[in-house]
């Protein structure tokens, strides 16, 4: 569960992955009445809870540079559903390549930034400039240089959280990547349609891929010399079938806001993020309300089935601890 924050000017830099725009004191009502374990298994005698099964193991498939990868699933249900998705190896490697940031790259923009100052100094001999007029020039440098810094961070996935903090900028990186998984929600708009689901049984099976089709895994501060934050993006995490909480709520996000009637939020608490979806909570379930509106909460992370409206106890036990909460909406917009 562990989310990482990043500081900058520093020799090292720190990641750390926070959530965003408006913190505000959750309001959670009623608690759930039956307990989850740690690990987010269901504990027997909790009902109809979920599959009494494990799903299929993930199938991965490389033929050429053709990547395949097939999972197999039981949704809270206990319907059997498959996706399966594909993707050229270089259109991945170009995809990996628009989220994080080589050292080099910062590196090359102070480069920059000092061969500039240097001209800059060397005008205003020549040119016999007042101190006035040389200020002038190299405040139009350095605001140049942190305006193409910020150009890279933002278009990389991370954003500011506070002046030289960077984080994960996670409703970015959803927003770039919703039309990337609009052909599995394609295959289970399907079976949806089929099955008659409705909303609830739509948001509990794609729950149910990210819990239990892709493993938990912490994800490193730096990826092939590329710092991004700490997290795969969605389409690397789908492939690799690992996430942490971050990564698979981002995935899970991508693919639910194909379905334009979803109202999503991520969920920002200490040491953890996960996701609230906009519907009327059913008795036990826990939610919190943004801009007027209830958001039924949900773990993505797993591992394991953790229904809708269902937390870890470590998540419950940080909001009865009356932590702050950070709230901001993941939108196709």
């Amino acid at each position: 569960m562990r989310r990482k924050s990043v500081y900058l000017n520093s020799p090292i830099l720190w990641l750390l992955l926070a959530a965003g725009s408006m913190f505000v004191s959750v309001q959670i009502a009623p608690l759930r009445s039956a307990p989850v374990s740690k690990s987010g298994t269901w504990l027997s005698g909790y009902g109809s809870s979920g599959p009494a099964t494990a799903p299929a193991p993930r199938t991965f498939i490389q033929s050429g540079d053709n990547l395949q990868v097939e999972y197999r699933f039981q949704n809270f249900r206990k319907d059997d559903l498959q996706v399966v998705f594909s993707i050229k190896e270089a259109e991945l490697e170009t995809y990996k390549g628009r989220y994080g940031y080589a050292q080099a790259e910062l590196d090359g923009l102070a480069t920059w930034q000092k061969q500039e100052l240097q001209q800059a100094y060397q005008y205003a001999v020549d040119h016999l400039q007042n101190q006035q007029q040389y200020d002038q020039a190299v405040e139009k440098v350095k605001q140049e240089y942190h305006r193409r810094v910020d150009e890279l961070f933002s278009t990389r996935g991370l954003r500011y959280q506070q002046e030289n903090v960077l984080v994960a900028d996670i409703p970015g990186i959803v927003h770039r990547n919703v039309k990337n998984f609009s052909p599995i929600a394609h295959q289970l708009e399907t079976v949806f349609t089929a099955g008659n689901y409705g909303s609830t049984d739509i948001v509990g099976s794609i729950l149910s891929l990210v819990q239990t089709g892709l493993a938990y895994e912490n994800i490193p501060l730096k990826q092939d010399g590329r710092i991004t934050g700490g997290i795969y993006p969605p389409l690397v995490t789908l492939v690799e079938g690992r996430g942490d909480c971050d990564s698979k709520t981002a995935l899970m996000a991508s693919i639910l806001l194909n379905w334009n009637q979803s109202r999503l939020v991520g969920v920002g608490v200490p040491n953890h993020y996960l996701l609230g979806v906009m519907q009327n909570p059913g008795k036990g379930d826990v939610f919190v309300e943004y801009e007027g509106a209830n958001y039924v909460l949900m773990e993505p992370a797993g591992p394991g089935w953790i229904p809708p409206g269902t937390i870890s106890d470590y998540t419950m036990d940080l909001l009865n601890s009356g932590v702050q909460v950070a709230l901001e909406p993941l939108t196709v917009n």
